[in-house]
């Protein structure tokens, strides 16, 4: 007996290594033993196997330790009031990842299979450092972590070791690790630190944190996007705050400089306009100051000074939880709904997003520029609006401004109503681009033929 097991354990380690997730039973055939000689050599090998699964549906794994990190990291939610709760347990494992939970979402898959992921679970996909902020975070720890200076090239594994390193203020609500929360904690007992700048200084200070950004020293929040910004804290009258996500332009003195100025203030005319018309989007202002233009965006992942909600783009839940690729927003949405994973009222107010979005030139609505609410239970919500601008006049890679003309598509039979409905709402979104004086008379004129191309798309399909 001593014998196969010493036998056992060493080959059982060997084959777990390289093959993962198992049975007891493929390992007894691959290993040419019985099942009693797996059953000890498992034992043997004690608490770096772990069992998935009960009976018949057990299957077993291999920890596997993350450089110096360790296998297995607490997870924690932070809620609206500041406070943290335990959620689960990350567990690093030959052949992917195992997310536990301390009571099972709805989200999870059921079987053996439950919590059990290839690469990082898809609910963390959104921490990855991303866009201008996040290859400013990357340069500011490559050296430190010993990481790719582009997180682009990052693997899991060199995200784990940022997030149990840096990950203390990142979108959504998820904490990983001890050490992590006791920063989050420490904040929460001093007073507001970090980037707060007074409501009366924005122009002033916006400048200053702009050309900080610019040279790598500033960073905050990883949110995603290429275009350039920063994050802060704004402190209003009395005790508020708010957080906030800050994009701006280049110089106003050049070409690109002025055309970025025109879209931030595209933006928040395209977010306003959606709130007015009973369809929740990001609050945002518009601030000049230092021959630039700021798009100050109020964080709906934030409350007040400590408080976070959880959110969770469309990129990272098609790739967690949809079998059939998508890659627009109503397939996705249909796909969700079929899933019980949005509820009919979200799959509808999505569409009509997509439709607004299709009829005010923004070419650049991929999956992960809407999200929804993320917690425990489904349907899940959807989330805010935000990046809703003409992106089809966004200056080209190097600043250069390429003319383009806007060719409103036109309604495919799914998006008709919707269609028909923002139609209208397009039709006032390129009015008040046009008449506002603070825009170029450059991009009101093209305002101007961008709406008169609704205009004709509209008779057509009325």
């Amino acid at each position: 007996m001593c014998a196969s097991l010493n036998l056992a354990a060493p080959a059982l380690t060997l084959h777990l290594q390289s093959q993962g997730v198992t049975t007891a039973h493929a390992l007894a055939d691959a290993l040419g033993v019985d099942r009693s000689t797996v059953s000890r050599g498992l034992t043997a090998l004690g608490q770096r196997v772990v069992r998935l699964g009960a009976a018949r549906q057990s299957r077993y794994a291999l920890r596997r330790s993350v450089r110096s990190a360790g296998s297995r990291w607490p997870l924690y939610r932070i809620d609206e009031a500041g406070r943290a709760g335990a959620w689960g347990t990350l567990h690093a494992l030959h052949g992917g990842f195992w997310l536990e939970a301390t009571a099972a979402p709805a989200w999870f898959q059921p079987g053996y299979a439950r919590g059990l992921f290839p690469g990082l679970p898809f609910c963390l996909a959104d921490l990855r450092p991303q866009g201008f902020l996040g290859r400013a975070a990357a340069r500011s720890v490559q050296a430190t972590l010993q990481l790719p200076e582009d997180p682009r090239n990052w693997t899991d594994d060199d995200t784990l070791c940022f997030l149990l390193a840096e990950g203390g203020d990142l979108p959504g609500d998820w904490v990983m690790g001890e050490r992590m929360l006791e920063r989050v904690l420490q904040r929460r007992a001093a007073p507001v630190r970090g980037l707060v700048v007074a409501e009366r200084q924005r122009a002033t200070q916006f400048p200053l944190l702009a050309d900080a950004a610019m040279q790598g020293t500033v960073t905050g929040s990883s949110a995603g996007g290429e275009q350039p910004k920063f994050t802060a804290t704004i402190a209003s009258r009395g005790d508020a705050v708010r957080q906030v996500m800050v994009k701006f332009s280049p110089p106003l003195n050049t070409p690109a400089g002025r055309r970025w100025a025109d879209l931030l203030a595209a933006e928040w005319h395209a977010l306003r306009l959606l709130a007015e018309h009973d369809h929740e989007a990001a609050t945002a202002r518009l601030v000049e100051g230092g021959g630039r233009r700021f798009l100050e965006v109020t964080r709906f992942d934030r409350a007040g000074t400590h408080g976070r909600r959880g959110v969770l783009s469309l990129a990272a839940v098609e790739g967690g939880l949809i079998d059939e690729p998508a890659t627009t927003w109503p397939s996705l949405a249909t796909a969700m709904e079929a899933a019980g994973l949005l509820g009919p009222a979200d799959v509808a107010a999505l569409r009509l997003r997509w439709c607004f979005g299709r009829l005010t030139g923004n070419t650049d609505m991929h999956l992960g520029n809407a999200s929804v609410w993320f917690g425990d239970r489904q349907p899940f919500r959807l989330a805010p609006a935000y990046d809703m601008l003409p992106m089809v006049w966004a200056p080209g890679p190097q600043g250069e401004i390429v003319p383009r003309t806007f060719a409103p598509p036109p309604p495919l039979p799914g998006d008709r109503e919707a269609w028909q409905t923002v139609a209208p709402w397009a039709l006032e979104y390129w009015q008040r681009v046009q008449t506002d004086r603070q825009i170029s008379a450059a991009f009101r004129a093209l305002a101007h033929s961008a709406r008169i191309a609704v205009e004709a798309m509209r008779q057509q399909f009325l």
